[in-house]
């Protein structure tokens, strides 16, 4: 009997797209959703017969997403696998760094639009899953009071197999991931207590693609469009300041700031975010919020729709 308690996602970067590497890095998980879809086929319609015909399986889909608390050392993957490699900074040489992730400004390589990974998932049934050729499609950050940071990454594979189960070995420092009491929030230059729950999520709008080459894996990965980084959240409705921003489009910067012990922190810096919908309503005799929604928007000066700086103890990639 398998117990999702004892499971685990143990990942790695790979050199070349869909060759498989053993886990180097694990993380521990709130949920995960991975699966291999089968496409089918009919291959006739008319044969004497009143019972549906035999069909055909055709290509294989790698797809799912994996949800984990945010800690500072277990960030790095997933953003490069959004973003693309980060600019390193030195903090404390030796110790800590600033890894800057901003949006692509070309794919990684000619099959895949971003960083490629290996993810063995181990469901506590005798082996693990291995799925290879995992390039990540969404990220979505969400916070609120009384909780943890957490990160949902939605993502898109080449080929899966099952292999042994290996031995996950999981960050101990700092103890407790990024959370809800350590988190501030400004909107245009000056600091809010009116946000009372906010996500943040990326979207790289990618997806497999099929080909005639011999093979039931997709051939490639490629871009259906830019990616789309959207904020959503609840409001405190005390004034009309963020009516009017709505009623106006006015656009604002939103930095969101995250911290932990030994200087870890997590910086979220969005320079052009506008509403998108702004609805006031009254749903009963209780205080008022407003679920919000919003985008990010290209800054020339930043050259960037959105701003990701994680200090942690990663500098190589």
């Amino acid at each position: 009997m398998g117990m999702g308690t004892a499971g685990f996602l143990g990942l790695a970067k790979e050199t070349t797209w869909g060759t498989p590497i053993g886990a180097t890095d694990y993380v521990e998980l709130f949920s995960e959703s991975m699966a291999l879809e089968i496409d089918r086929f009919e291959v006739k319609n008319i044969g004497a017969i009143y019972t549906e015909p035999d069909d055909m399986a055709g290509i294989r889909r790698i797809g799912g997403s994996v949800e984990f608390p945010v800690y500072p050392e277990v960030l790095t993957p997933f953003l490069r696998g959004v973003f693309n490699n980060p600019v390193v900074t030195t903090v404390l040489s030796g110790y800590l760094y600033t890894n800057t992730f901003k949006t692509p400004t070309a794919d990684f390589a000619s099959e895949q639009p971003v960083a490629p990974y290996t993810f063995e998932v181990f469901r506590d049934v005798t082996s693990s899953f291995q799925y290879a050729g995992v390039c990540m499609n969404t990220l979505e950050f969400n916070v609120e009071p009384n909780n943890v940071l957490r990160c949902s990454a939605g993502v898109v594979g080449k080929v899966s197999s099952i292999v042994a189960k290996s031995t996950p070995s999981f960050v101990s420092s700092p103890t407790f991931p990024f959370a809800f009491d350590t988190c501030s929030i400004s909107l245009g230059g000056a600091g809010t207590t009116l946000m009372e729950a906010l996500t943040i999520s990326i979207d790289g709008q990618i997806e497999g693609i099929p080909a005639l080459n011999a093979s039931t894996a997709v051939a490639k990965i490629r871009r259906t469009g830019p990616q789309i980084v959207g904020i959503s959240g609840t409001v405190d409705f005390a004034n009309l300041t963020e009516y009017n921003n709505f009623l106006n489009q006015t656009e604002q910067q939103m930095i969101v700031y995250f911290t932990q012990t030994a200087s870890f922190s997590l910086k979220i810096d969005i320079p052009r975010m506008v509403y998108t919908a702004f609805p006031v309503a009254m749903g009963g005799r209780e205080r008022t919020t407003v679920s919000f929604t919003g985008k990010a928007r290209y800054h020339t000066g930043s050259a960037t729709a959105i701003d990701v700086r994680l200090t942690n103890t990663s500098s190589g990639f």
